[in-house]
């Protein structure tokens, strides 16, 4: 037998955890003496070691709980979390790509908005709840279609996306002639092809109202710049062009 202190020694884990664990149910002491004194043998080191391989794997206390108390559910809920760990693994190297092309931007003395980094990390990141929203206005095929582009073509569009609005915030505070501003507006539009953006479009105008969300699809604009890029647009005729 152990006490808490040689256990917590022992594991690792301390004193404090070990007494959480106890109150959610997840590790239960050995022996608790008349006096309170909570006492562990080795039978919970292996419980332990279980409810920390699966804090390792991302599983909540609630899911760690349900999984010691029925081994037979083990192999399908690792299936699972290793489709959450590959997600995951997905997103992580997505970010890396963004930062090393905001790096190599950069190097390019292209001074990098931390505000436009941060949301192109954000929408990857809430890049399912997305999926959520746009399936209230567009079907589950042009879905599909939006997001292979995005992932087949991710570095690039990142690298063209992040240039773009430094090249608009740019011309925002110092307006270029028209010729010029045209083609930085075009430049920004034709990330994503005109195909493309003429179904999304189609698909959006079945809809008598859409509630757009600012949290899922931020801008990294101000709203003086997000109005002055459209009204230039509008004025010099790019939107038009984009969607007819």
């Amino acid at each position: 037998m152990y006490s808490i202190g040689e256990f917590s020694k022992k594991t690792g884990i301390t004193i404090r955890t070990l007494r959480y664990y106890g109150e959610k149910g997840l590790l239960k002491p050995a022996r608790i003496s008349e006096g309170g004194q909570r006492y562990y043998n080795d039978a919970n080191i292996i419980t332990v070691q279980k409810i920390v391989t699966f804090k390792y794997l991302d599983y909540s206390l609630e899911e760690i709980k349900e999984l010691l108390k029925k081994d037979d559910s083990l192999l399908q809920s690792l299936e699972h979390q290793k489709l959450q760990l590959l997600k995951k693994k997905k997103q992580l190297e997505q970010m890396l790509a963004t930062i090393d092309t905001a790096i190599h931007i950069h190097q390019g003395n292209i001074a990098v908005d931390s505000t436009t980094l941060l949301l192109v990390i954000h929408s990857l990141l809430t890049e399912d709840a997305q999926k959520d929203y746009l399936r209230q206005y567009i079907s589950e095929p042009l879905i599909e279609r939006i997001y292979n582009f995005l992932d087949i073509n991710f570095i690039e569009i990142n690298r063209r996306y992040i240039e773009s609005l430094h090249e608009i915030k740019q011309a925002y505070q110092a307006p270029p002639e028209d010729t010029m501003l045209k083609e930085l507006i075009e430049r920004l539009f034709s990330i994503i092809p005109q195909e493309l953006t003429k179904s999304i479009a189609q698909e959006f105008e079945k809809h008598a109202t859409v509630d757009f969300d600012n949290w899922l699809f931020a801008i990294p604009l101000t709203s003086e710049e997000e109005n002055w890029l459209l009204e230039q647009a509008a004025r010099l005729n790019i939107l038009e062009e984009v969607i007819t």
